[in-house]
């Protein structure tokens, strides 16, 4: 991330912000840039707020974000983009980015490996049992596993983000293929 957004007085959308916690990542460097935190949940918004300090917080669909053309420098979204409608989402990146814009999305993925499938079963087994303990987790985590099972997310955002202009795609796979982040160049 931080070759991505390395650079002062840049202007970081914090796409499904939650709670604030991706944001509390970006290096030292980018010191006097400006972070605008933006999620579909209220309640994230007030942690988000005592946690980082935005410049300002929005309460927005990543498909119809409430900013205008040309105003961002960066877009960095976390655990995303398997909820969202990719397209309409990218267009969105599109219109608000500037002229070499940069959009970083991270999400988890299906991994290929059967021992790593096993494991992350077991995972995701122990995780649904933690959700019938602690029953705020219940909501959260009772379809995740088939969710980001069922969602190619990874090559559908590729594939919109070729089809609208973006350039310099890459996409990387992390911890034994249970993650991935998709970087491009507006």
């Amino acid at each position: 991330m931080v070759r991505f957004i390395g650079g002062k007085n840049k202007i970081i959308l914090d796409l499904a912000c939650g709670t604030g916690i991706l944001s509390t990542f970006i290096p030292n460097g980018t010191a006097n840039s400006k972070i605008i935190g933006s999620d579909l949940t209220f309640d994230y918004l007030r942690l988000a707020k005592k946690r980082q300090s935005y410049v300002l917080l929005t309460n927005s669909l990543a498909e119809f974000l409430p900013y205008k053309d040309n105003c961002f420098d960066v877009i960095i979204s976390s655990y995303l983009a398997k909820y969202t409608n990719l397209s309409a989402m990218v267009k969105e990146h599109w219109r608000v980015l500037r002229k070499d814009g940069i959009i970083i999305v991270h999400d988890f993925t299906y991994p290929n490996s059967n021992l790593v499938r096993i494991l992350w079963h077991v995972y995701f087994r122990i995780l649904n049992q933690l959700g019938k303990v602690i029953t705020s987790w219940q909501e959260v985590f009772s379809n995740l596993d088939k969710l980001i099972q069922l969602n190619p997310w990874v090559n559908n955002l590729v594939r919109e983000l070729d089809t609208i202009g973006f350039r310099s795609i890459s996409k990387n796979y992390y911890t034994y293929g249970t993650s991935a982040i998709v970087r491009a160049i507006k």
